[in-house]
């Protein structure tokens, strides 16, 4: 009575079935479209790092599912194998509708006189997605019709193309896109076989195979799938195998909301639908966050210090590689949607780099000597140091890299502040758009107000040598590159602000910005600790830091150095790793030369030391010391003017923390002992006097000097100055 046929039992009645079947097709034709439509369903947002992890998901034009449209060359080929093996496993044979196994499901539906096994093919599945009907005999024969007329009117990749995009699964998700990526967090196109094999089990019944809620019932169709395939070849042992022993957990739901406030800003600037591919890259932006909401914890009680920001960006291209706008996206206390990234700011001292880059386009050199000495400004204002004292002539090396504020208003009142303003949005600073008499000399100091995005995109032009570009957010943004300052002056500029002896009378031999590779940082604070900021940079990437609160409420003593420079510190640290970094290049054009570091000048045979220092061909220095002479002949008269032997100019010196404080001391030497010596030292005279007497060390900038008396003759030392950190 039966028969065995390809492996399905066969009985005489289907015959008859199949042909009942076929005139039941033909008399519900009049009642269709000429041909069914395929349309793609209206896609929603997803917002992915560079990598393609997607980020956030948007909902658009009241979308009841996410949903991301794919050509089929867009999805894994383990996905549309393990979903024919499924669903459908002789789909690229028949003509839409199945007919043997249709046959023997009306078959099987008769005798048992309910619904054991419906036959949907794919393309049947389809038509059902495209036109939902009610789960009727009539409704399914209509459904087998749309079939057939879809694949009279489309191939059948072009059939594959929309399931994918249309079918359910499950969870608000549309279409394979927005299921791989909400599932595993990885595009459609790099399916594994096992996650391949776990997402074509789930359109058979999303709510029953829901991977979160029914991770069993999802994990043992998975498995079912699995051996079909092997069944019919489409895997191999080996890779069946290793299909099998893969974990394939869902992500959590919740998980899928990463760069809140970048994610929001590219969605600006990309049209909506579909995949937001971007520059950022989650692992700059965990690191990033990491570290942000590690110091702030550190910071948040005794300094109140609330939030902060980071950026990073690609100096290649200007691509955001991290955005972190906030500590706390979902702190409502303090403000944690605000995105301090874009947020107005005064940067204090952050600004001081491009004031002296466009100083020494103006002619100025690294070894010139600025006057810090008390000053007032346009409007009575007298401007002061960060450590409450002055220090005399320095070099410009030294002015900038201790962030010393009054030479920054002298260079700015020399450069012109319309010049400075105007140097200022060549490099990108458009927040900066009042008149110059509105910011007056204050500009250098840094009292307008800018962007952490305006800041850092600055800094990476120093990077590139003086070449602006604007952050993209997104690969396909347009980016006009301009020069905003000469590649000479950008390398001097930045050769300055990677010298850690430079900046070590200021903020130390050991501050956050030393570490065991070139870093070019700058720190800005806000004169009543509102605001501080930490910007560095290595060629290729570069970082900025704001801490403070969006309240406005006052820091409690926060300076970028104790604020947000730590960190800069530990991000760059995490960068090194991730990217890498090499050495600040020496661009043509730039020599070096030797000058006495008192002076600036050539060292003569007479100057105690000398320094290197570099200069643009155009500007070495000529001509000779004139701090130091030679001795005179007299011999009962001091050769020369009297000088301090030790220490020597420049030095700095460190405390041992080991030692006790009262134990440590130095020890200073005349060079000159024909007389009675008084020492001074920061203008305060010694008791002790002599050669060798002993100063107890103090953390700080210091000057020593002292006076010779011979007789009637009384001479002063020139001062010598020299610095001590902790």
């Amino acid at each position: 009575m039966t028969a065995v046929k390809k492996g399905y039992n066969y009985s005489p009645n289907m015959k008859s079935s199949a042909v009942n079947l076929a005139l039941a097709l033909l008399c519900c034709a009049a009642s269709l479209p000429a041909r069914a439509a395929m349309e793609t369903p209206r896609a929603s947002t997803v917002v992915t790092d560079r990598a393609g992890r997607p980020l956030r998901s948007y909902l658009d034009g009241g979308a009841d599912a996410a949903c991301v449209p794919l050509k089929l060359g867009e999805i894994s080929p383990w996905l549309v194998l393990a979903t024919v093996a499924a669903e459908d496993k002789r789909f690229f044979a028949h003509p839409g509708v199945d007919f043997r196994a249709a046959a023997r499901a009306f078959a099987q539906n008769a005798s048992r006189g309910r619904t054991v096994s419906g036959a949907s093919t794919i393309t049947q599945q389809l038509a059902r997605a495209l036109q939902p009907r009610p789960r009727t005999v009539f409704g399914k024969l209509k459904e087998m019709f749309s079939a057939l007329r879809l694949e009279a009117g489309h191939s059948k990749e072009e059939i594959l193309e929309a399931y994918f995009n249309g079918v359910s699964y499950g969870a608000l998700l549309t279409g394979a896109g927005a299921a791989s990526l909400d599932y595993f967090g990885v595009p459609a196109a790099d399916l594994s076989p096992a996650q391949a094999a776990l997402l074509a089990g789930i359109p058979k019944s999303p709510v029953n195979y829901d991977p979160r809620r029914h991770h069993k019932a999802a994990e043992d169709r998975r498995r079912l799938i699995l051996r079909r395939m092997f069944d019919l070849g489409l895997l191999d042992a080996e890779t069946y195998r290793l299909a099998l022993a893969e974990r394939t957990t869902a992500r959590q739901k919740e998980s899928f909301f990463s760069a809140p406030h970048f994610a929001d800003q590219a969605l600006r600037r990309a049209p909506a639908g579909g995949i937001v591919a971007t520059t950022l890259d989650s692992r700059a932006q965990e690191a990033a966050a990491r570290a942000l909401n590690s110091h702030l914890a550190g910071l948040a009680g005794r300094n109140h210090v609330k939030n902060g920001a980071v950026l990073v960006l690609d100096n290649a291209t200007g691509g955001v590689l991290a955005w972190v706008g906030s500590n706390d996206f979902f702190d409502g206390v303090n403000n944690g949607q605000v995105d301090g990234v874009v947020s107005r700011r005064q940067p204090g001292s952050a600004l001081k780099p491009f004031l002296y880059a466009l100083a020494l386009s103006k002619g100025a050199r690294a070894s010139d000597l600025l006057d810090d000495s008390p000053l007032s400004a346009a409007g009575g204002h007298a401007p002061e140091n960060y450590d409450r004292s002055w220090h005399g002539r320095v070099r410009l090396r030294q002015a900038l890299a201790c962030s010393y504020n009054v030479p920054a208003v002298r260079l700015a009142q020399r450069a012109g502040v319309p010049d400075l303003l105007a140097k200022l949005r060549d490099f990108g600073f458009a927040s900066l758009d009042k008149p110059a008499d509105f910011y007056g000399e204050g500009l250098a100091l840094g009292n307008g107000e800018v962007t952490l995005l305006e800041l850092t995109a600055a800094y990476a032009a120093l990077a590139r040598g003086g070449i602006w570009l604007p952050a993209r957010l997104t690969p396909g943004e347009p980016a006009q590159a301009r020069r905003a300052i000469g590649r000479a002056e950008a390398y001097i500029v930045t050769n300055i602000l990677s010298d850690n002896s430079a900046r070590a009378p200021a903020f130390g031999a050991d501050s956050a910005f030393n570490l065991p590779f070139e870093l070019a940082a700058k720190t800005g604070t806000t004169k009543d600790y509102r605001d501080n900021w930490a910007v560095g940079y290595t060629p290729e990437w570069t970082v900025g830091v704001w801490v403070g609160n969006f309240s406005g409420a006052p820091m409690r003593r926060v300076s970028g150095i104790t604020g947000a420079a730590p960190v800069l510190k530990e991000v760059a640290l995490a960068l090194k790793k991730l990217y890498g970094s090499t050495p600040f290049r020496r661009p043509p054009g730039i020599k070096t030369a030797r000058v006495c570091p008192v002076s600036g000048q050539p060292p003569s045979q007479f100057c105690p030391s000398s320094m290197e220092e570099v200069y643009t061909a155009a500007r070495l220095p000529s001509g000779q010391c004139a701090e130091h002479r030679p001795p005179e002949a007299a011999p009962l008269r001091p050769a020369g003017k009297p000088s301090v032997k030790f220490p020597s100019e420049g030095d700095v010196f460190r405390l041992d923390p080991q030692t006790p404080r009262a134990s440590q001391a130095l020890f200073f030497r005349a060079g000159e002992k024909e007389g009675e010596i008084a020492w001074t030292v920061d203008g305060r005279e010694l008791a002790e006097r002599g050669d060798g007497v002993a100063w107890p060390l103090a953390p700080g900038a210091h000057s020593v000097s002292f006076t010779l008396s011979r007789g009637t003759e009384t001479v002063r030392s020139r001062p010598v100055r020299f610095g001590v950190v902790e």
